[in-house]
């Protein structure tokens, strides 16, 4: 029986557009659902048993470390070699293509739009020989039909390709075509909520949200339907270090016009002090208690106590009530307003294209009447901090490492410098007349509100808690300045 090796081509860059989505990175480094492209088609590949073994080729500096990795000898072998501008639109045709190498007697390739995304050949010599013409993408041989591919060299495709992952939680379902999308749920009354939003949005504020239409109910839950389009959300750039400095001002300019514009209304400050401590203290105080029935729960408070300078989680969440209570006297913050807010203001719920700077916001938390509309001013911008300053699209990317350092404390450390982009934002928050130190206070009580929803990853959970220290820690700092 013939064993398959398996030769992934990542030596192309995206072309000029794509790279305005991916930065520097290559298609096998670009990260779609936190994985890249190459873990997402190597965990298919390794599912045929037959494969005995993938290496990554990224240029003329891997060609010795490739040959010297291929088998030797009479082994029988297939090499496969695969471009990774090619994504996968099929599993199941993909994992008969590699069924077939098995029983191949010459070499052919799969294409895709008549280009060659796979080549099989029958032995490591006939690989060898071939080799200059398939790294100049010039290699011919017999064609196989197949469905399997995807090419993400095209920018239409890789729009599609890309924005086709919304990150939908567990009980979402979104589908759709070139034009729309759909939005599917169980639960009935979220998705309505989500549908009735925005026409109960003052007219002036409609103008930054997708219109949902074809509202629907069935006995399996609702929908709506919204125009596609065809920009990728911040999140997906900013991960792939495409947003610079200088773009994230453009950004801030119109988020925070959104912001500076959307309607708000007057109430009597008791009123308006309760909901900020519902948002702030009220639902953190909660997730502590759903927190606590998590298995993982005493792990993580002894890795804290062991690892940082706190005994455990309730001595971190007892220093944030402490800050909680001085900022809110300190900053002289106003309590006798509410405004209209999306909820959810992160980057991956903001689509925005910079060459035709068109902004558009998705999936805000929904409301059923007009006064469902608003909450506390602060909430949107500790939601939009906790993209910028806190790097939340790095987890979720995750993009992120927990290292022992020499005195055995734990260190955290995030793909990403966000100093820079965090004292933009602090200058459009002191601007518009809103506390930095404050914002990043109530993003401390996201991330830590956040642990029992995202159990299902134990490590992302455990670098939430560790970026609420750091940031209480900044917060702390300013607070004696």
């Amino acid at each position: 029986m013939k064993r398959i090796y398996v030769v992934y081509d990542d030596s192309q860059m995206p072309g000029r557009e794509i790279r305005t989505i991916t930065g520097g990175k290559t298609f096998g480094e670009t990260i779609f659902k936190r994985l890249t492209l190459l873990q997402r088609v190597s965990d298919e590949i390794e599912k045929e048993s037959r494969v005995a073994g993938i290496m990554v080729y990224r240029g003329k500096k891997d060609e010795d470390a490739l040959f010297a990795a291929l088998p030797s000898g009479e082994e029988k072998v297939v090499i496969v070699h695969l471009y990774s501008n090619f994504g996968l639109a099929d599993r199941n045709e993909f994992a008969v293509l590699l069924k077939k190498a098995e029983y191949m007697q010459e070499p052919y390739t799969a294409f895709c739009d008549g280009r060659a995304a796979m080549t099989f050949l029958d032995s490591v010599e006939g690989y060898k020989k071939a080799f200059p013409a398939l790294t100049a993408r010039e290699y011919e041989a017999a064609a196989i039909e197949n469905n399997a591919f995807t090419d993400l060299s095209v920018r239409a495709n890789f729009l599609t390709f890309i924005t086709g992952g919304f990150d939908a939680r567990f009980f979402n379902a979104l589908e759709g075509d070139e034009y729309t999308v759909t939005k599917r749920s169980s639960k009935k009354e979220k998705i309505k909520a989500e549908y009735e939003f925005y026409y109960l949005l003052p007219d002036t504020m409609k103008m930054w949200f997708v219109m949902p239409y074809d509202y629907k109910e069935d006995e399996n839950g609702a929908s709506y339907t919204m125009e596609r389009f065809h920009m990728t959300d911040i999140a997906i750039r900013f991960v792939h270090g495409a947003v610079d400095t200088e773009e994230l001002r453009d950004i801030l300019d119109k988020l925070f016009y959104f912001i500076s514009h959307r309607e708000t209304k007057q109430v009597d400050v008791p009123e308006g002090k309760e909901i900020a401590d519902s948002l702030y203290i009220g639902k953190l105080k909660e997730r502590m208690e759903e927190l606590k029935t998590c298995k993982e729960y005493a792990d993580f408070d002894r890795m804290l106590a062991m690892g940082t300078d706190y005994e455990g989680i309730e001595a971190l969440v007892a220093r944030y009530e402490s800050l909680y209570e001085k900022l809110s006297l300190d900053t002289g913050r106003t309590y006798d307003r509410l405004a209209v807010g999306h909820g959810d203001l992160c980057f991956s719920n903001i689509l925005y294209n910079r060459e035709s700077e068109i902004l558009k916001l998705i999936d805000p938390k929904g409301a059923l009447r007009k006064e469902d509309l608003y909450t506390d001013p602060y909430y949107d911008l500790a939601k939009l901090s906790h993209s910028i300053c806190g790097g939340y699209d790095f987890f979720n990317s995750g993009l992120y490492e927990i290292s022992i350092k020499r005195d055995l404390k734990l260190e955290l450390s995030i793909d990403v410098d966000t100093a820079p982009f965090a004292e933009i934002f602090r200058e459009y928050l002191e601007k518009n007349g809103f506390s930095y130190p404050l914002v990043r206070l109530y993003e401390a009580s996201l991330f830590l509100s956040m642990l029992p929803y995202h159990m299902d990853q134990p490590g992302k959970v455990f670098g939430f808690l560790l970026n609420a220290v750091k940031i209480l820690d900044e917060v702390d700092l300013c607070t004696k300045d």
